[in-house]
């Protein structure tokens, strides 16, 4: 590594006459924003110009040289490529100045000094620019920038930039003249970090960009992907796959969301976000070993795809409803398990009637646990294992038991976890006495209410919540609800108390009496859930009530409890329970005699494992929120698997155990009798 400040114009671009800075694929577009660091940087050079500073040091530029031909040579920019870029619009812009001025002398210096090599091919400019600010660059290096900008519809940061940066220069070269400004940029230094073959170049990066404005894991994952791969095989990778993945992911932070539940669909383990860089380099670093990377870069670009279609898409398609439910919901935490189903349809292992079956299975676990009042805490890292079971059963089964298995791992299997899906009396008992008024998705949920049973749904964005009993009391309904202020608030926001109302007249209703408010709703009886109202002479408690009990029963029907008849009986006997004073813990044995502990088993923590490495691991997996704090206890946020059952004993209760004679098995008997 060699490493020294010099003049970026006369030193660092000037003599480096025969060589092209090329910005690889994998950094980041070109960003500068013209009113912020454009700007910040023609004003450092007036100061120059206006004798305040005799020169102005604006960061490192880091490359790597690689040898292309006698002629020219590479030099693949690893940070800096945004000052650089700046920089060499500055210079065009001070040729065209230039030659505007008739001044041709000057601006075929400018060009020859550090804007071309004397290459006629490719390596004829000195810069080139990443390929999504190529095509704009082009245009300004060829001196008819105005072509591209009478071009209807086309956009650059690029080209944005140099016309600003040309107005500017303009402006100083009217008041200071154009040599003087031109000796003044070339008082603009950087330091210079020239990296050997021996540097590493990815370490050197992160590194590098560890500060400042932070890269996404989506950032890294893009560089980590491309460097050290020519600068041809780049731009294919970035065409081919990286492209569409920014179309689909138009933010890096989504995409670095998407690569969550890409690994998580991959490794069974929803990852935190910040290990997700350094897991994502694992999982490819293996596979890579065995299959190329394009094999690689398909894959994850049909994840992307099915994640698209899962949560971005808007079209109604062959998976019909469920799919609309399921989108309007927005929940994410099970994508690793969708995308995987959708793999499986891609493939054509499953039908679209089973995809959508599931869907519709998933919408109904949803809900149930929205509306019973279930915190989603417990199941954020669920989704994962499960997707584990279903394939790992898939594998000894037939994809035409694939609904089945799924409501096995759900529902059946669920029923004593804190995962489980809640049944019909749960639901009921839960909305008798709930604010439905702020339960997630109740604005969508009488929608469906309203459009269930109908060939043709109803449009009802244009309706709005409304409280039959109102929110704010008045003397006519304290008269009417007999109650405290306190069961006042409570019941006004029970289910059976809110429907569906046009904005305008929910404005007009406001706190009115019953027979104002009903004549208002009967001018939209289209609405179906308001034909019992219309027939009510007053609206009490007691009323509210029995409608609670009415829309619950609706979204029962629409969402109705399963159960699954599949049975693992061969697996039935390996389901296995430990049980000590206050620790319950539920796991599988599996046949080589590794055990997965399911989420919701408790740690004993107070007392530590008989090993050093035991205890590294309890660290390790409370840091990555694999054994959590919740409700006064320590416990699996998701399945984890041990290589015996003694190891798994062990960090469960601390000390040293024989594990063997600490589970029992389905029937009740210990493992170390009817399995070992």
């Amino acid at each position: 590594m060699k490493a020294s400040p010099m003049s970026l114009f006369e030193e660092f671009i000037k003599e480096a006459y025969g060589s092209q800075y090329v910005i690889p694929v994998y950094q980041r577009n070109y960003t500068w924003k013209k009113n912020k660091q454009v700007n910040q940087l023609l004003n450092d050079i007036k100061r120059i110009l206006d004798k305040e500073s005799k020169r102005h040091f604006i960061g490192t530029i880091v490359y790597v040289i690689v040898d292309t031909d006698f002629i020219v040579r590479e030099r693949a920019v690893v940070d800096g490529q945004q000052r650089l870029i700046t920089m060499f619009l500055i210079a065009h812009a001070l040729k065209e100045i230039a030659k505007e001025q008739s001044n041709t002398d000057i601006s075929n210096i400018l060009a020859a000094s550090y804007l071309e090599n004397a290459a006629s091919n490719e390596y004829k400019y000195r810069l080139k620019p990443s390929v999504s600010d190529d095509d704009a660059y082009a245009y300004i290096a060829k001196g008819i920038p105005a072509d591209y900008i009478g071009q209807a519809g086309r956009e650059s940061v690029i080209m944005t930039n140099f016309v600003y940066i040309k107005s500017v220069i303009g402006a100083y070269v009217s008041t200071y003249g154009l040599m003087n400004v031109i000796n003044a940029i070339r008082q603009i230094y950087v330091v210079r970090i020239e990296l050997d073959d021996y540097d590493d170049a990815q370490q050197i990066f992160e590194s590098i960009n560890s500060t400042g404005e932070k890269l996404t894991a989506a950032d890294l994952i893009r560089n980590f992907i491309m460097m050290n791969k020519s600068n041809d095989v780049q731009e294919d990778i970035y065409n081919s796959y990286w492209l569409k993945l920014e179309r689909i992911f138009p933010e890096s932070k989504k995409m670095a969301e998407f690569f969550r539940f890409y690994l998580a669909a991959k490794t069974y383990v929803l990852i935190p976000d910040k290990d997700l860089y350094e897991s994502f380099k694992i999982y490819w670093k293996n596979l890579t070993a065995s299959i190329s990377h394009d094999v690689m870069l398909v894959d994850i670009l049909n994840y992307a795809k099915h994640f698209e279609r899962l949560y971005l898409a808007r079209s109604v398609d062959e998976l019909g409803e469920a799919l609309m439910d399921y989108r309007r919901m927005q929940s994410f935490m099970p994508a690793p398990f969708m995308m995987q189903i959708l793999e499986y349809l891609r493939c054509g292992s499953i039908t679209d009637k089973q995809a959508s079956a599931i869907l519709q299975l998933l919408n109904t676990y949803l809900v149930r646990r929205y509306i019973a009042g279930q915190d989603t805490s417990a199941i954020s890292r669920f989704f994962p294992s499960f997707l584990k079971n279903v394939v790992n059963r898939l594998e000894k089964s037939s994809f035409n038991e694939v609904v089945d298995i799924c409501t096995y791992y759900l529902v059946n299997d669920t029923r004593t976890k804190s995962t489980f899906m809640p049944d019909d009396n749960q639901v009921r008992s839960y909305l008798l006495t709930a604010n439905a008024y702020t339960l997630q998705n109740i604005r969508w949920l009488l929608d469906k209410i309203e459009n269930a049973g109908n060939p043709v749904k109803l449009d009802l964005s244009a309706l709005s919540i409304e409280h039959i009993m109102p929110q704010t009391p008045n003397d006519y309904w304290n008269a009417v609800a007999k109650l405290s202020p306190e069961q006042y608030d409570v019941s006004v926001n029970k289910l059976g108390n809110l429907t569906l109302a046009a904005i305008p007249d929910n404005s007009k209703m406001q706190n009115y009496n019953f027979d104002y408010k009903k004549s208002v709703l009967e001018s939209t009886k289209h609405l179906r859930m308001n034909a019992s109202i219309y027939a009510k002479t007053s609206w009490t408690v007691d009323d509210i009530g029995r409608r609670t009990e009415e829309l619950t029963d609706k979204i029962l029907e629409l969402f109705p409890y399963v159960s699954s008849f599949y049975t693992a009986s061969d697996d039935a006997k390996r389901f296995i329970t430990l049980s000590r004073a206050e620790i319950t813990a539920r796991g599988y044995l599996h046949t080589d005699n590794k055990l997965t502990v399911f989420a919701g088993s408790i740690v004993r923590y107070g007392t530590a494992p008989s090993s050093e490495t035991l205890k590294d691991l309890r660290e390790d997996l409370v840091e990555n929120e694999i054994i959590i704090y919740e409700s006064g206890v320590f416990k699996f946020a998701q399945d984890y698997v041990f290589s015996a059952p003694s190891s798994a004993t062990d960090f469960i209760l601390g000390g040293s155990n024989n594990g063997w004679i600490y589970w029992k098995d389905a029937d009740g008997s210990l493992i170390n009798d009817s399995l070992r």
